[in-house]
């Protein structure tokens, strides 16, 4: 796994793909994607803390042609430390970028096309985004930690040229 802060100071990590995941975790992520949303449990925001321990792993995956994330709802609470897993199953490269506001979507989404060097992910507008990932070829899986925003409702997207105003989830922050 490779950890790196880019000039904005946002962490993004990877990993290749490790094949199956642990018992645990597929029976959990199974349970909840019947559901269609995928709650976090979370244990205190005292842990949130930068270099503190993450309090829940989300994993959301992309399948085929389908510009889509799956699942396209999540939760966790407030000032929690989060990983998402996010693996690219799918055909075409897709990232996963939490964006701090509905409005950021499109100015991200545009800029994208000229950031090709940064895995399309615009690292001028890092005051727009909470989390970015790399960017996923099919067949890897990318990871992305950050601490749960204020209470509310966030969109992640797929920045890839084309993508952003299709490929969007959403994330709510509880109180």
């Amino acid at each position: 796994m490779t950890c790196s802060r880019d000039r904005a100071g946002l962490t993004r990590r990877s990993r290749g793909r490790r094949g199956i995941l642990p018992p645990l975790l597929a029976a959990a992520a199974i349970l909840f994607l019947g559901q269609g949303v995928l709650h976090a449990q979370t244990s205190g925001a005292d842990r949130a803390r930068e270099g503190a321990p993450v309090d829940t792993v989300i994993a959301i995956r992309t399948t085929g042609s389908n510009l889509e994330f799956s699942p396209s709802q999540i939760a966790v609470k407030a000032g929690t430390r989060v990983r998402i897993r996010y693996t690219n199953d799918g055909t075409l490269p897709h990232n996963i970028v939490l964006v701090k506001d509905e409005a950021d979507i499109d100015v991200l989404g545009m800029a994208a096309y000229a950031a090709g060097e940064t895995g399309y992910v615009p690292v001028e507008h890092a005051d727009r985004m909470y989390a970015y990932s790399e960017l996923a070829v099919p067949g890897t899986t990318v990871e992305i930690e950050f601490v749960a925003p204020p209470p509310g409702e966030y969109f992640f997207v797929c920045l890839y040229p084309g993508h952003y105003n299709m490929m969007i989830g959403t994330l709510r922050s509880l109180p």
